[in-house]
């Protein structure tokens, strides 16, 4: 505030961003001419860039204002205004706006660090929370809702909750305004920002002033109509973070000040910096997902060494052993990331997860070791994760070698159909022995070797690669297997019709199937030895031991406790390549009743009888109440996915107790 006209350049001081009020000068004797101290003021404020003079009138308006300070100001380029406030009411507001500044700055202050102490501590811990943690401050610093919004990621943080509702329209039409041509008007334009005050700081009463320079351009009476009046003062802010389209929005009650929108910027760049490490962290996982999933197919083919490089960068102790437990976690209709997060945390470094690329499942392969001293450990853990999630269930299989993974997956598939009828949904394959176990070694792998002689003879490389594709091919269905291994399904076919024609066996057969399963099983568990002139004597010599014989009494053990006559149903069913309509023809029945019979045999052999007869189409005959075929599509544990699990060692068992139903013993030359 200047009174006077004695305004020399040493009494003005420092005027950078100042606002000089001065009242309306008057000729007086003896004194500088009124031009004269304009001028030089007026020169002195262009000079330093001051923020404009304001001259204290009785009425408002420009022609209150001489003449002289009028021109000067205009040729200096000298913002002018007019106030009806007194040069005394003026140095009244000086200490009250002092004071407003101080308590600005102080709260300014206050919010800076409120932000600061919402940071993580590590870049470890900057997840989601920490976006929310930060978006939470900003929407009680702005008094607004704010929304952290991403197009493909949708909402990474929002507060309060009915901020996505708020904005998103909002957004929208931003997002709608910057795409269309600067000629093209905007259907909804968004308010602009105004200067006004920090939130909850208190305005000082200021004179109002008017400028006589021409104000800033705003939305025309036809726009400010399509603005509803409860429209609040929004911002838009892109978080740059390595390209990401990341969007902050914020919807305040109050017009934004410098403060606010400081406060604005300030927390975009944070939210940037969070998204950036939340995006890395993001790939880092993705990419060991992939390192994980790339060692499981590898072990599923039985390249175990190439499985335990796939992990050494990772966690290379996983698979540094020699048998591993497989669980399966069937997730049903639920967002499978849910129980991999439980998962991850259950186990921790124990065990290897993997998020399995043909079903909605989760593999947990948990390795033996002989030192472990919890070895229910990762069982148990990931028991308490299923239990705790509704829909879910787990099958678990038994101690195998690390390159029989394929088995120890497929047997643990095969107690999914077990675990839906227990209690807490979680079935274990029991430790009893297996077919391959009870087999006479030297019997069977001359009985394998002569079985498999056509294929046996290729080359080392088209050996193992048939005979692995056999193995994994014939446990689940083509697509199951290819997409569980990384190939496509047409080439698992094609292998599968090449070995077949090499065998000169009907790939359309399920017993041929059994048998060609069974006789590659052992070659990959056991070796081979030198084919004999004879299969047929081979095949009866392996199955006639008592140990095959104790083995088969035990399987079909529970079958015989119900008093259906199950067995006999399950002799027909694998005669008639597992059709239900024509089983119930041969025997006499239902369709109704074979299905009901089938159903019955799952629990009690531990094991999901289901398999398709012409492996050449994916579908599966069911022993649901929907019908003879399954529709196409529908591939999994439950659904047919996994063909020979339970097949197997039934039609086996069946063979050696009843002699029903005829297995195929060995190959047959063409003539």
């Amino acid at each position: 505030m200047l009174t006077g006209t004695a305004w020399s350049a040493d009494r003005l001081g420092d005027l950078r961003d100042v606002l000089v009020v001065i009242g309306v000068p008057g000729a007086r004797p003896g004194r500088q001419p009124v031009s004269s101290a304009i001028e030089g003021l007026l020169r002195e404020m262009s000079r330093q860039r001051a923020a404009g003079l304001a001259v204290a009138v009785e009425r408002q308006g420009a022609r209150s204002v001489p003449a002289v300070i009028r021109s000067s100001a205009a040729r200096l380029n000298v913002p002018l205004l007019t106030t009806t406030k007194s040069l005394g009411a003026w140095k009244e507001l000086a200490p009250r706006l002092r004071e407003y500044r101080y308590q600005h700055a102080e709260w300014h202050a206050e919010q800076l660090t409120a932000l600061l102490n919402r940071l993580p501590s590590r870049l470890a811990d900057a997840d989601g929370d920490a976006m929310q943690r930060v978006t939470d401050w900003l929407a009680a610093a702005l008094d607004g809702e704010v929304l952290v919004s991403d197009p493909f990621r949708g909402v990474l943080a929002a507060s309060p909750e009915s901020a996505p509702g708020t904005l998103a329209p909002l957004l929208a039409g931003h997002l709608v305004r910057a795409e269309l041509p600067a000629s093209v008007p905007s259907v909804m334009p968004l308010p602009s920002a105004t200067s006004g005050t920090a939130a909850r700081s208190p305005a000082p009463s200021v004179p109002p002033a008017s400028t006589t320079l021409p104000t800033p351009s705003m939305p025309s009476t036809a726009e400010s109509a399509s603005i509803p009046d409860t429209t609040p003062h929004t911002r838009f802010q892109t978080l740059a973070a390595m390209g990401s389209p990341s969007m902050l929005s914020v919807a305040s009650r109050r017009p934004f000040d410098d403060a606010g929108v400081d406060l604005l910027r300030h927390a975009g760049k944070v939210l940037s910096l969070i998204d950036q490490i939340d995006r890395r962290h993001s790939q880092v996982a993705e990419a060991e997902h992939a390192v994980r999933l790339g060692a499981f197919q590898f072990l599923m083919v039985g390249e175990e060494i190439a499985a335990q490089r796939a992990m050494a960068a990772l966690t290379p102790w996983l698979l540094a052993t020699e048998k591993v437990r497989v669980y399966v976690i069937d997730c049903g209709e639920a967002d499978r990331e849910i129980a991999a997060r439980r998962s991850d945390r259950a186990i921790a470094d124990r065990a290897m997860l993997v998020r399995c690329p043909a079903f909605n499942h989760l593999i947990v392969l948990d390795p033996v070791r002989d030192q472990d001293n919890d070895p229910a450990g990762v069982r148990d853990s990931m028991r308490q994760v299923v239990v705790s999630l509704p829909e879910h269930r787990m099958g678990g299989s038994r101690a195998y070698a690390l390159s029989e993974v394929a088995d120890a997956y497929a047997e643990a598939a095969d107690a999914l159909s077990v675990a839906r009828q227990l209690p807490d949904r979680v079935a274990l394959s029991n430790e009893r022995a297996d077919l391959l176990s009870a087999l006479p070694p030297v019997a069977a792998r001359r009985w394998a070797a002569t079985v498999l002689r056509p294929l046996l003879a290729l080359p080392m490389g088209q050996r193992d690669q048939l005979l692995r594709t056999l193995d994994l091919g014939l446990e689940l269905h083509h697509a199951s297997a290819a997409r569980l291994v990384g190939i496509h399904r047409n080439t698992v076919t094609q292998r599968i019709s090449r070995a077949f024609g090499l065998l000169g066996l009907d790939r359309s057969r399920v017993l041929s199937q059994v048998v060609v399963s069974t006789a590659v099983k052992v070659v990959i568990a056991h070796g081979h030895d030198e084919p004999s002139p004879d299969a047929t004597a081979d095949f009866v010599t392996m199955l006639a031991t008592p140990e095959v014989h104790a083995w088969a009494e035990s399987f079909l053990e529970p079958l015989r406790s119900d008093r259906r006559d199950l067995i006999r149903t399950l002799a027909a069913w694998l005669e008639n390549d597992t059709h239900t309509q024509r089983t119930a023809t041969a025997l006499g029945l239902s369709p109704v009743t074979v299905r009901s019979h089938l159903r019955a045999c799952a629990p009690l052999i531990g094991r999901e009888p289901a398999v398709s007869p012409n492996p050449h189409v994916g579908r599966t005959p069911h022993a649901g109440p929907k019908g003879d075929e399954q529709p196409p599509g529908k591939d999994g544990p439950d659904g047919g996915g996994h063909a020979w699990g339970g097949v197997r060692p039934l039609a086996f068992a069946l063979y050696v107790t009843t002699g029903r139903p005829p297995l195929p013993a060995a190959w047959r030359p063409h003539p």
